[in-house]
């Protein structure tokens, strides 16, 4: 069982600027890490699905491992502690990164229906005023 002590994320600045992934103009300076019992977890940015919140507690999910890992922190602080152009506030409950988005529909009044992998297993609406947002996210990163 993870107890919420056992997960504690921190940002650290990376020394390796001039690397491939910095060429690339991805997430590069910046690292989650977790801890887990005695191990500690290191996710770089792309490595993260997406963040969520559920009953107040809130969640990283990792691209490949697709197991949830607790975080420390409110949603509203881990966005302004990424603070990078490849994650979006698709909801006050889900904060997404951009390679996690496999497809989106239109659904009522200019809502859009976000399907994300790994799959969170519940619907995830983006409302009408983020839908033009959203697509221009998708867009320009």
């Amino acid at each position: 069982m993870l107890l919420h002590n056992d997960i504690m994320p921190l940002v650290a600045e990376s020394t390796h600027r001039d690397g491939p992934l910095h060429k690339e103009g991805l997430d590069t300076g910046k690292r989650i890490i977790a801890k887990k019992g005695r191990d500690y977890l290191v996710f770089r940015m792309e490595d993260i699905a997406y963040f969520y919140v559920d009953n107040g507690v809130s969640y990283l999910i990792g691209r490949t491992s697709n197991y949830k890992y607790i975080t420390d922190k409110p949603l509203r602080n881990i966005e302004m502690m990424i603070n990078s152009p490849s994650f979006f506030r698709v909801s006050k409950k889900y904060l997404i990164h951009i390679n996690a988005v496999v497809k989106f529909r239109p659904t009522k009044k200019g809502k859009l229906e976000l399907l994300l992998n790994p799959d969170p297993r519940e619907t995830i609406i983006i409302s009408q005023l983020k839908a033009p947002l959203f697509k221009k996210w998708l867009l320009q990163n």
